[in-house]
Order: structure tokens, then C-alpha cells, then sequence
């Protein structure tokens, strides 16, 4: 015996329908998702080769980048030194071009602080000799202005031993840079 349908009843014909082909709407929603995602990630992948293939083609030019960038923050913190201990009078004031109307672009401006400390000015020194002896380091210092005494400049050699390199020749006792 088969159950009477009525006239009308599209439940049941919309339940036959979708028992034979299994058309679920979310299910379909779902393959498209899916299919987006797949697109999306062929997309993706081709994209980051080619990223990854640009950067290798530039590294040698950032790599070059980084070390002229080092080495310019080297130069310009010696610079700072160096115009602290001899005096800032030396130099041109930038700001006066500027304020004239100059193109300072290619000027080159580095900020010095009121008061240099003593290990940077010993620092400064030290750089321009292989190496020195302490009471000459003193003299030095004192030639630029710094009074200071040999206990402050053994200090200032204790507290920054990752900068100075210190050895005694003889009764000597001789100051480099650290390599």
C-alpha cells in the first residue's frame, strides 16, 4: 500500500526531490567557500614566489644598505665626540644657512651634548693612537679642557673595560680601543 498523497502537499514531492539529488543549500555554499579558499591560496603562493624572488634579487643592495648605515652611525658618533671635546666654536652653524635660505640637504648636522662624559672623551683620544700611556690620556685631557684627575681616568677604564683595553709595560700602563 502506497500513502495517499494529496493535492497540493509540496512537502513531500520538495522531500522526494531533495532525497534523489541531495541538494543541501548550505552544503553548496560550502563547496563554493572552498573553492574560494583553493583560488585564494593559488593566488597567495604565486604571489610569495615572486616576493621571495624580488627580495633575493635586492639583498645584496639591503645588506649593502645596512653596512653603509652602520658605519655612518659610527662616523656620526665620533663626530659628536670629537666636536665635544674640541669645542662646537670650530664648526659652521647649519642653522644659520638655513635660516638664510640655503639648501643644507647635503650638510652635514650632528647634535653635541652640554657636558661630554669622561670615558667618551677618553674615547676620542684613544682613538687617534694605537695606544697611550695614562698620564698621557691625562695630559691630553687636560688639554682640551677636562680636568680630571688619574683615580677618575682608572675608574672610567674599570667601569667601560668592554671599550679600553688596558697593559703595563714596565712601570707603564698603556690605554688602547678594544679590537
Amino acid at each position: 500500500m502506497k500513502p495517499e498523497r494529496r493535492k497540493g502537499d509540496s512537502r513531500n514531492v520538495l522531500g522526494d526531490v531533495e532525497s534523489k539529488f541531495n541538494l543541501d543549500p548550505v552544503m553548496g555554499r560550502f563547496a563554493d567557500i572552498e573553492k574560494a579558499l583553493n583560488q585564494q591560496l593559488s593566488s597567495d603562493v604565486k604571489h610569495l614566489k615572486a616576493n621571495y624572488t624580488e627580495q633575493n634579487k635586492l639583498r645584496v643592495a639591503v645588506m649593502r644598505f645596512r653596512d653603509l648605515e652602520t658605519d655612518a652611525k659610527a662616523r656620526e658618533e665620533r663626530i659628536q665626540r670629537i666636536a665635544a671635546l674640541i669645542g662646537e666654536e670650530q664648526f659652521e652653524d647649519v642653522r644659520k644657512h638655513m635660516l638664510s635660505g640655503e639648501d643644507v640637504s647635503r650638510s652635514i648636522a650632528v647634535t653635541v651634548d652640554a657636558v661630554l662624559p669622561l670615558w667618551l672623551a677618553m674615547r676620542a683620544i684613544v682613538e687617534q693612537v694605537s695606544e697611550i700611556q695614562v698620564v698621557e690620556l691625562q695630559h691630553a685631557l687636560e688639554h682640551f679642557g677636562k680636568k680630571t684627575s688619574r683615580q677618575a681616568i682608572e675608574s672610567a677604564l674599570a667601569s667601560h673595560k668592554e671599550t679600553f683595553e688596558t697593559k703595563t709595560r714596565n712601570r707603564d700602563k698603556l690605554v688602547s680601543l678594544k679590537r
